[in-house]
C-alpha cells in the first residue's frame, strides 16, 4: 500500500527541531557516516536536505544541494542551495573548506585526542566526532 504524501511529511517533520540561535532546522533522526540525514520516502532511502528542497518545488535532478550554514543536519530551505558541483566547489573554497586548506599541509590541524592530522573541515566534520579516542 502506497503511503500518502501527508503521511511522509508528518513523519519527516516529527524528526526536525529548530535551533533558535542559528536558524537551522536540525534533523534529529538517522544520519550517514558523514552526518547527512536520511529518510525512507516512497520506498527509497533519500537524503533529507535533498528531499526537503524537492518538496519546496526545486528541480534537483542532476544537481547538488549544499548548505550555506555548513551544518550537515540542517534542512532549512533558507540555508540550502541547489546548483552545480562547480558552484558548490566555489562556495567551499571561499569558506576555506577546499583548495589551499585541503592541499597545503601547513594549514592542517591535529586532532587533540588521537593526533590525526588533516584539513580543518575533515577534523571538525568527519574525524573528530568519530574519533575512537575521544572521551565520552
Amino acid at each position: 500500500m502506497k503511503q500518502s504524501e501527508n503521511y511522509y511529511k508528518a513523519l519527516y517533520f516529527s524528526h526536525v527541531e529548530e535551533d533558535i540561535a542559528t536558524g537551522c532546522e536540525l534533523w534529529t533522526a538517522a544520519t550517514n557516516n558523514i552526518g547527512y540525514g536520511f529518510f525512507r520516502y516512497d520506498g527509497k532511502m533519500r537524503t533529507v536536505h535533498r528531499l526537503r528542497m524537492e518538496w519546496e518545488g526545486h528541480d534537483i535532478t542532476d544537481k547538488v544541494v549544499y548548505h550555506d550554514c555548513d551544518n550537515y543536519n540542517c534542512v532549512n530551505p533558507a540555508h540550502l542551495n541547489v546548483g552545480t558541483y562547480q558552484q558548490k566547489s566555489d562556495v567551499m573554497t571561499s569558506k576555506g573548506r577546499a583548495g589551499r586548506y585541503w592541499k597545503d599541509p601547513s594549514l592542517h590541524i591535529t586532532c587533540k585526542h588521537c593526533s590525526y592530522h588533516g584539513s580543518p573541515a575533515v577534523i571538525s566534520h568527519r574525524h573528530n566526532d568519530k574519533c575512537v579516542h575521544k572521551p565520552s
